[in-house]
């Protein structure tokens, strides 16, 4: 049921002064009909009888409600040639809009291609008039208010970094209200959620993200708009939504447009273009904390003025608006070489700064209610510490709801079209000719299927109709082509299959009379691969269990016999884990491929009969420091049985990621010893790496003396003060 509509002394006003208008309209039609009345029609010529004739055997096919003459007055029919005038009658009817009575967001579902009221002005990601991140410069309608949610989700493997695995999510309110033809005034709030197994918490929200700004612009030349927006950023501290932690940015901007239209109305297209700087505090946020590139990627820290460049262009038309943008935020005043990668190398500004290339439509069908979705493609894969990784793909769904605050919902009038039919003139007759066998027409699909891998033709491939109740055809020998028997016109489904072969389908649509080509792809089925595993202790069998962990997920036991076990998985990489009771437990990462056979030998060590290292809480606890040469990095041989017992206790637990962090004593040059410190963190998860702990779980990062544990004023102190340290990242 639609809502009562409340009238304001304004619409009481503006209503009773449209009615006034239209009865002195109607009046004064009057008037002038009778002071000027219309002629009669002259009398037609009169007809031969053999027209006569004709034209009353066409009316004796009509029905009987389509008369030949209508009787007049009285009941008599008008004679032969004479002229008879019924009364006016309604031919048709058509409803438009009064001057400034327009809707402002009508669905556009119906109209024509090139219609000009294809064009909705929307919300962008942060609710100002746009596209998705691009501003436009023509505002839209004075008085319009929009409210707009905006939702993105992302999740991948190896994000930011090779091992790591992230989830995204965020959500973004906003609303914009155009008080003046040339002013719009906009305001959005964001939160965010990122899990990632490399930050330290894996989930990170952030919370309170507020944007509020202005634009200003106007129409310079036909079909051209320009002008600037002026944003205020405000980011929430981490951890609090406390105003005295919040951190503040600004971002001015030149915005223009430009519609295609207004000099080819056939072309249905604009385009928009931003340039401006971003300065924003971000970085501020976490002075004390050294963040990894996860955790500046789900905190969003920019330490860098950016220059900010966006280009888009949309297609108004019926029912959807398709667009395509450009991002790009250059970082300014990074200093010597370039940025520092999280692996320790060197990336340019260029290669790491944030570049999208955003593909998406707007749904318009819907009155005042609009449908955004899209995708937000990352152009780069560097990544640099200070800049925040930019996603491969970026999934966005949302959706704004307008409102006219100045009542303005669509004022209509309808005209009728009358006019005064002459009688005697045989009606049009019209004939349905009931679709016949002959008239169904076909198609025909000729194509070739290859090998997915080496692209060569396959023979013996079998393509089918689902339901269409034809029989196969086959794929020739040498060329692997075919064709199929004729189709009925329209959609179709080909499937393709053949022996070690997965079965592949394309559907297609097909034109009457024509023979459409395709090329069909297959993958081959992965062979499985097999292991053969071999336990021992001292070259003696004992037995174990082994945990598979990659594409599959298996255990298998061996036993204390001579005879090796054996196990067939896909191919892949796994992580196999090993443990025995009396012995050390061990780990080791290995690729298997398509189909080979790859054997494992394990030699496990006697458990100690005291335990070196224990898990309290998020630590590994050792009951004894690691050993290193006086200023040397290098682990010392003796390390090795504590270290055996580090691999035990992370792969008993089920520990899946480990930072080691490495420590001195104040002694000497405080740089030289945070060097030290990073190259023994380092040294510790290449002798782990080595032992099979895959590169992946592991961390290391090095303190110098800016952590001690003890007072340096004694040898017991420094000693103290000189460890590696174990934290459980990730479990």
């Amino acid at each position: 049921m639609r809502p009562p509509r409340t009238f304001s002394p304004l619409s009481l006003l503006r209503t009773s002064l449209l009615t006034a208008t239209l009865v002195a309209s109607l009046a004064r039609a009057q008037t002038l009909d009778e002071l000027y009345p219309r002629p009669h029609h002259s009398p037609p010529t009169p007809a031969s009888p053999a027209a006569v004739k004709s034209a009353l055997a066409a009316n004796d096919k009509q029905p009987a409600t389509q008369a030949l003459a209508a009787p007049t007055a009285g009941g008599k029919q008008p004679a032969q040639g004479a002229t008879a005038e019924s009364e006016p009658v309604i031919v048709s009817t058509q409803e438009r809009f009064l001057p400034e009575g327009e809707q402002h967001s009508p669905s556009t579902l119906h109209n024509a291609w090139t219609d000009p009221k294809n064009l909705r002005h929307t919300s962008s990601a942060v609710g100002d008039v746009g596209l998705l991140r691009v501003a436009g410069a023509d505002p839209g309608a004075r008085g319009v208010l929009r409210f707009s949610v905006l939702g993105e989700y992302f999740k991948s493997g190896d994000f930011p970094v090779v091992g790591a695995q992230n989830t995204r999510s965020s959500a973004t309110f906003s609303a914009s209200y155009v008080p003046l033809d040339f002013l719009e005034f906009f305001a959005a709030y964001s939160a965010s959620a990122n899990t990632n197994s490399r930050s330290s918490p894996n989930l990170i929200q952030a919370l309170g993200d507020i944007t509020v700004g202005a634009r200003a612009s106007r129409q310079w030349t036909r079909g051209f708009w320009a002008g600037v927006d002026v944003r205020a950023l405000s980011f929430s501290g981490v951890g609090n939504q406390d105003v005295s932690q919040y951190v503040f940015g600004f971002s001015p901007r030149v915005v223009a447009t430009y519609d295609v239209r207004e000099r080819y109305p056939k072309i249905p297209l604009r385009v928009h273009g931003n340039l401006g700087m971003v300065l924003d505090g971000t970085g501020n946020l976490v002075n004390s904390t050294q963040l990894n590139a996860a955790e500046e990627y789900a905190l969003n820290v920019n330490r860098y003025t950016r220059v900010s460049l966006a280009l888009g262009a949309e297609a108004p038309l019926p029912g959807v608006t398709p667009f395509l943008e450009f991002n790009l935020a250059y970082p300014l005043g990074v200093e010597g070489d370039g940025l520092i990668a999280p692996d320790g190398q060197t990336v340019s500004a260029a290669s790491a700064a944030y570049k999208t290339l955003n593909l998406g439509a707007k749904v318009t069908a819907v009155r005042d209610v609009t449908f955004t979705v899209g995708a937000e493609l990352g152009l780069t894969r560097a990544v640099g510490l200070g800049v925040p990784a930019t996603p491969p793909v970026n999934l966005v769904l949302g959706v704004s709801y307008a409102v006219d605050l100045l009542g303005r919902g669509g004022t209509r009038i309808i005209e009728t079209v009358r006019e005064r039919k002459v009688e005697g003139a045989p009606l049009p007759t019209t004939v349905q000719v009931p679709p016949t066998a002959a008239t169904v027409q076909t198609a025909q699909v000729s194509g070739v299927v290859l090998d997915a891998q080496t692209h060569k033709p396959l023979a013996g491939v079998l393509v089918t109709v689902p339901g269409a109740g034809l029989p196969p055809v086959a794929t020739e020998a040498g060329t692997g082509r075919f064709l199929t028997q004729p189709l009925p016109a329209g959609p179709v489904r080909l499937a393709a299959q053949k022996d070690g072969y997965l079965l592949k389908e394309q559907d297609l649509r097909l034109t009457a009379g024509q023979t459409s080509t395709v090329e069909l792809t297959m993958e081959a089925m992965a062979r499985p691969a097999v292991f053969t595993v071999s336990t021992t202790a001292q070259k003696k069998p004992v037995a174990a269990t082994l945990s598979f962990q990659g594409p599959k997920n298996q255990e298998l036991t061996t036993s204390d016999s001579a005879a090796p076990a054996k196990l067939e998985l896909p191919p892949g990489h796994y992580i196999v884990n090993v443990t025995a009771k009396g012995y050390l437990a061990q780990t080791r990462g290995v690729q298997l491929s398509d189909g080979a056979t790859l054997a494992l030998s394990f030699e496990l060590e006697p458990e100690p009969k005291k335990k070196l290292v224990e898990v309290k809480g998020d630590k590994l606890e050792l009951q004894q420091q690691l050993h290193f040469g006086n200023g040397k990095s290098e682990v010392l041989a003796d390390n090795s049985p504590l270290l055996a017992q580090v691999v035990d206790a992370i792969v008993r637990n089920g520990i899946k990621r480990v930072r080691i962090e490495a420590h001195t004593d104040n002694q000497g040059d405080p740089a030289v010893n945070l060097k030290l410190s990073k190259d023994r963190a380092q040294a510790v998860a290449a002798f782990l790496t080595k032992a099979g702990i895959d590169a992946s779980r592991l961390e290391a990062e090095g303190y110098g003396d800016t952590r001690p544990i003890a007072p340096n004023l004694t040898p017991r102190g420094r000693e103290l003060n000189r460890r590696v340290e174990f934290l459980i990242l990730e479990r």
